[in-house]
Formats: C-alpha cells, sequence, structure tokens
C-alpha cells in the first residue's frame, strides 16, 4: 500500500460524521432483519455514536452484527434483532481486529455511555452449531458462479473436513473439544490464503478503496506499517463478505 492510498478528499472526512456512520448501520440492521426498519435511536444511538467516535470500522459492525443475527435467528426469536443487542459482538470482533492491525489488546467500552450498561455478554458458543453455520456458508459459497473456481474447489474441500469436525464436536468435551477447536484455526487460514490468491486486480483494488474509506478515523493515527497492515486485514474482512466466505476459526 503507498502513501497515495492514505490520501484522502474533503469529501471522504465529511462522509465520516455519526449521522452518516449511524445511518449505514441502520440500513446494514435493517438488510439483516429481513428488510424490517428498527430505528436506531435512545440507547442505540448512544451505542453506535460510541463506535463512531471510537472509530471502530464499518466491517467490524457489520461482521459483529452478523455474528449476533445468526444467534437471533438460531433461537427462533420472533421480534427483529436491535442494535443495542449488538454491542458486545462488536466489541469482541473490534478486539480481534485491533489485535490482527497490533494495536494491543482489548478496547475498553466508554464508561457512563449505554453501551457499558446494555451490553450483553455473549455465551461461549457451541461448537458443534458453530461449525453448522460454517458449514451451511461453505455450501452456499460453493454454488455460486461469480466465485472464482479455484476458490470453489479450496471451500469444497473445507467442507468435507468442517462437516466431519462438525459431528465429532456433538460428543466431545473439555480437552476432545478444545482440540476440535485448535484445528480451526488452519483451516481458515487455507480458506484466506486460497481467496486472496484468486482475487483479481480490480477487485483487489476495489476493496482496497473501501477499506481505506473503512478506516478514515485512523489514518492520522497509525504509521505506515501499521496502516498497510490495517488495510490488509480489513480487505481480507471485505472479501469474505464479497464472495460470502465463512469465519471458520
Amino acid at each position: 500500500m503507498t502513501d497515495g492510498s492514505r490520501a484522502g478528499g474533503a469529501a471522504d472526512e465529511a462522509a465520516f460524521d455519526v449521522g452518516t456512520y449511524c445511518r449505514q448501520v441502520e440500513d446494514y440492521l435493517t438488510r439483516v432483519n429481513g428488510g424490517h426498519l428498527v430505528r436506531i435511536v435512545g440507547p442505540g444511538f448512544e451505542i453506535v455514536r460510541g463506535w463512531a467516535e471510537e472509530g471502530i470500522p464499518l466491517s467490524v459492525v457489520r461482521r459483529g452484527i452478523d455474528f449476533k443475527a445468526e444467534r437471533h435467528r438460531a433461537g427462533q426469536a420472533k421480534r427483529p434483532l436491535r442494535i443495542e443487542f449488538c454491542e458486545a459482538d462488536v466489541r469482541r470482533v473490534y478486539d480481534g481486529w485491533r489485535r490482527a492491525v497490533g494495536l494491543g489488546g482489548r478496547a475498553a467500552v466508554p464508561s457512563g455511555t449505554e453501551a457499558a450498561s446494555t451490553a450483553e455478554e455473549p455465551r461461549r458458543p457451541s461448537l458443534s452449531r458453530h461449525l453448522d453455520r460454517v458449514a451451511d456458508r461453505l455450501t452456499r459459497t460453493a454454488g455460486r458462479l461469480d466465485v472464482p473456481a479455484s476458490v470453489r474447489e479450496t471451500v469444497a474441500a473445507l467442507l468435507a473436513e468442517v462437516t466431519g469436525l462438525r459431528d465429532a464436536a456433538k460428543k466431545a468435551r473439555g480437552e476432545a473439544r478444545e482440540a476440535i477447536a485448535a484445528q480451526l484455526g488452519p483451516l481458515d487460514a487455507r480458506l484466506m490464503s486460497g481467496a486472496r490468491a484468486a482475487m483479481p486486480a480490480d477487485l483487489r483494488a476495489s476493496l482496497e478503496r473501501d477499506a481505506a474509506r473503512d478506516l478514515i478515523a485512523y489514518r492520522d493515527r497509525l504509521p505506515a506499517d501499521r496502516w498497510d497492515q490495517a488495510i490488509s486485514a480489513t480487505v481480507d474482512r471485505l472479501l469474505r463478505d464479497h464472495w460470502g466466505l465463512p469465519a471458520i476459526e
């Protein structure tokens, strides 16, 4: 990534305001809720404003919403998902993103905000259910003709392995469960390695532009090497979304 990618126009800077950020989060939450509009107001707005002021990338927020939405649907909830219940998942994804780009450990929830009082602490996820969701997404991606053939081949191979691990995870406890969980990181690395290798140059350029816009708040906070690392991590996240690739780990 060159210094040129760090240069942003006034329009980009103007676009990163709380109102625009909140509308983008609201639009995404509407899509997740199948078109049902849930306004982000009151405590929900205070949470999202906190995310914006901290500079939490929108791709991180979307991933956190996705994680919560998967559990929300699995629980057969009848009401649309509200943004207040996504706080803990967004924070968890944000912590992982910070580690990926070398920003250190956990980011604290701002004190004195609704975020501190309304966040729902995520339970330890069921490994077999997680692998069910991974297998479902891999199956869907394997059938997408807009995904390069080499990626679909990688996905098909991983699907067979994930299915085997899922079956084993249903009865695994203790050390046996941890042994299965330890295999997920290398599988995810294989998935993303294959995806990056197959990414066309025009798609890479487009995702890098999107990543730079997503990271506006960090443009002046990060040295060049950390900025490149942040762009790379965000491009990976956007690539997952573009081709429907799950987070296996």
